[in-house]
């Protein structure tokens, strides 16, 4: 597939997301990250591809559950075809992370559970757009999974701290909400969370936080009470030594100053 020629040198973004108000607030973050940028809205999947055979983007934004033509069959056919391959695509669904796990190892697709807060979705759009104004790349801190989570979220330095910044201000909340579910033997809750912290270990590189998780999910399967409370326990260990470590290696009392 011949690339489409293009009458400028103006960025181009494509939303392919169904919920105005989502489409909307990533039409805003996009004008706000990339002043001037060229912003194309799709419904679906088949009205993107419509689009793509006309114009080129340099990134795609895309929601995965949409009726019709979804964005798990537009990603099928884009990520097969010559000169699309490369186009960047920016996944923001609230699907489950175990549908979207096969979607990490597509090329140039990046995956994020809605809701992404505005700066973080700023910060992504600009590492993707560099000549948007990115701000330079610094070598992830050591004594930290660097590779893994470099993998996933990309080497600028401020993203990961962003990422590791939520992930350390959620801790709390989610031990509280995992020690709960552990008191009531909520197994629904528990798998689902199960399924949240996977999904996050893979994110950041953590394979203890997996390990952990690959236990809980076992007893939770076995219905085995005092090894689900014994997982649990560990699990929450783990969430806060992880805390700790990005705390001291991403300077997050500073950040949230």
């Amino acid at each position: 597939m011949d690339r489409p020629s293009t009458a400028s040198d103006q960025p181009r973004a494509l939303v392919v997301e169904d919920d105005p108000l989502y489409a909307t607030f990533y039409r805003e973050t996009l004008l706000s990250a990339v002043p001037g940028i060229s912003i194309a809205s799709a419904e679906n999947g088949y009205d993107a591809l419509l689009y793509l055979a006309q114009n080129w983007p340099d990134l795609v934004i895309l929601d995965l559950h949409m009726p019709g033509f979804d964005g798990f069959e537009f990603l099928d056919i884009v990520k097969r075809k010559y000169g699309l391959v490369e186009v960047p695509i920016l996944v923001v669904s609230a699907a489950s992370h175990e549908s979207m796990r096969p979607l990490l190892n597509l090329p140039q697709v990046h995956v994020f559970t809605k809701p992404l807060r505005p700066a973080l979705l700023k910060k992504l759009i600009r590492q993707i757009l560099p000549e948007a104004g990115a701000t330079p790349s610094k070598p992830a801190p050591s004594g930290f999974d660097a590779p893994s989570f470099e993998a996933f979220v990309g080497p600028d330095w401020q993203l990961q701290r962003e990422i590791a910044r939520q992930f350390y201000e959620l801790a709390p909340d989610r031990i509280a909400r995992l020690e709960l579910a552990s008191r009531t033997l909520d197994h629904r809750d528990l798998q689902a969370w199960c399924q949240t912290l996977t999904g996050t270990a893979a994110m950041i590189g953590a394979d203890r936080l997996d390990e952990c998780l690959g236990r809980l999910q076992r007893a939770l399967d076995r219905r085995d009470i005092h090894a689900i409370r014994a997982e649990v326990a560990a699990t929450t260990d783990e969430l806060r030594h992880l805390s700790i470590i990005l705390d001291h290696e991403f300077d997050l009392d500073d950040a949230n100053r």
